[in-house]
């Protein structure tokens, strides 16, 4: 579901439902519960509810709970479905797990469920566009011009919107989330969900460090959200959304490594970023989920 049609209904169900359960027994759930995320907030709920809280908070616990699950990244890269498990923030003692590779992979699973449902919200709404544009469905000129504000599109003619209502390859947002995260263990991601060096908000460098004060969210699946918006949207990465359209033009799926090339404005380090982004795609694997598939709930393969 788009965000917008979200946060529509929530709005809409709300006053019944306070109605009908009052509005203690809506406090009463916790503005951190699954049914709270879900309602106001707007964020998916999936397996993740199922887990205990040393599970969901504490690195080792949760490798054991994933390991549990048979949720192995072989079994995705096979064709498995990626269990929907959406974790509100990273383990924060993470980064004490003894082994690099131990880390990596309970990070890689951590997020992909999170890209892959970020992901499956933009294709909606451009399985929409798409109809939109070959006459399959009528205009919907409202829904397009709020389409069009959200993008930062000039236009809110389908064609152009196409351009930048798109996925982002799964492999290029693990990339970047381990490049930008160490893996899941930086302050920001501590303090802020912060997984993607998103500058603008309230977590300022500590005193030996220079630079803007980072974007803080409320959880994992916002920080995805913005993520890919920012690609999507914002005026320095028209480039990497004019190569995706050629690909895509060719019939083909934009990949992680090749999309990476228009990434030199992500970082003032420019070309050598984009070498480090292309890195960690080829030393990781990470191109063989690019066509992985979120499961539905309750279901692991």
């Amino acid at each position: 579901m788009a965000e917008s049609g979200t946060k529509s209904s929530v709005i809409a169900l709300l006053p019944p439902l306070l109605a009908v359960a009052g509005l203690y027994a809506l406090v009463a759930i916790g503005i951190d519960s699954p049914l709270w995320r879900s309602l106001v907030r707007g964020e998916p709920v999936g397996l993740e509810t199922a887990l205990t809280l040393d599970e969901l908070t504490q690195a080792a616990a949760l490798n054991t709970a994933l390991s549990r699950m048979d949720y192995r990244l072989e079994r995705v890269a096979a064709g498995a479905a990626v269990p929907p498990l959406f974790l509100n923030s990273v383990p924060s003692d993470l980064d004490v797990l003894a082994e690099t590779d131990t880390k990596k992979r309970v990070f890689l699973r951590l997020m992909l469920p999170l890209i892959l449902v970020v992901n499956e919200d933009v294709a909606e709404d451009r399985a929409r566009l798409q109809a939109m544009a070959s006459g399959k469905k009528p205009r919907d000129d409202g829904w397009l011009a709020e389409l069009a504000e959200r993008y930062q599109s000039p236009s809110a003619e389908p064609a152009a919107l196409l351009r930048r209502v798109d996925v982002v390859p799964p492999s290029l947002a693990l990339a970047q989330a381990a490049e930008e995260s160490g893996w899941g263990t930086s302050r920001f991601v501590r303090e802020g969900n912060n997984l993607f060096g998103q500058i603008g908000g309230d977590i300022v460098p500590q005193d030996d460090q220079a630079g803007p004060a980072m974007a803080s969210f409320d959880s994992l699946h916002e920080a995805v959200r913005a993520y890919v918006l920012n690609l999507n949207s914002h005026r320095a990465y028209e480039n990497l959304r004019k190569v995706r359209a050629q690909i895509r033009a060719r019939g083909a799926f934009p990949d992680g490594h090749s999309l990476a090339g228009a990434l030199g404005a992500y970082s003032e380090r420019g070309p050598a970023y984009v070498d480090g982004i292309r890195a960690l795609i080829r030393h990781n694997g990470l191109l063989r989920f690019d066509h992985a598939k979120l499961g539905k709930q309750g279901i692991l393969s």
